[in-house]
């Protein structure tokens, strides 16, 4: 039997490892959303799946039929899903991470 739109929707969240409230906060719809969506009380709208495709670089295809590979290959989803959990960070989070990743260049170049 073939896997629902629901399904899939779990099934990527579980390969992306996300939990459904760091899932939900990226694609901007509640917990409780995602969690209707995941136990199938909830049908998934065209916003959604746009929502998903488009932050986790997931071909658009798979979701609605589960033909074909799960991410897209024009992008690449590491990137991709480093840029929508930087994303959904407040802004003195973000401000934050940039000062660490500042700090881990500059600390690899002061290596011998």
């Amino acid at each position: 039997m073939e896997d629902t739109v629901n399904q899939r929707i779990r099934k990527l969240r579980k390969v992306l490892k996300l939990t459904q409230n760091e899932f939900s906060s990226i694609i901007t719809v509640s917990a409780g959303q995602l969690a209707c969506i995941e136990t199938e009380k909830r049908i998934v709208n065209n916003r959604t799946i746009k929502l998903v495709c488009d932050s986790f670089n997931v071909n658009e295809t798979w979701l609605r039929n589960g033909r074909g590979e799960i991410f897209a290959e024009d992008k690449e989803t590491v990137y991709t899903k480093l840029i929508a959990l930087y994303n959904s960070l407040k802004p003195k989070y973000q401000e934050y991470i940039l000062n660490t990743i500042s700090a881990f260049i500059k600390m690899q170049e002061d290596e011998p």
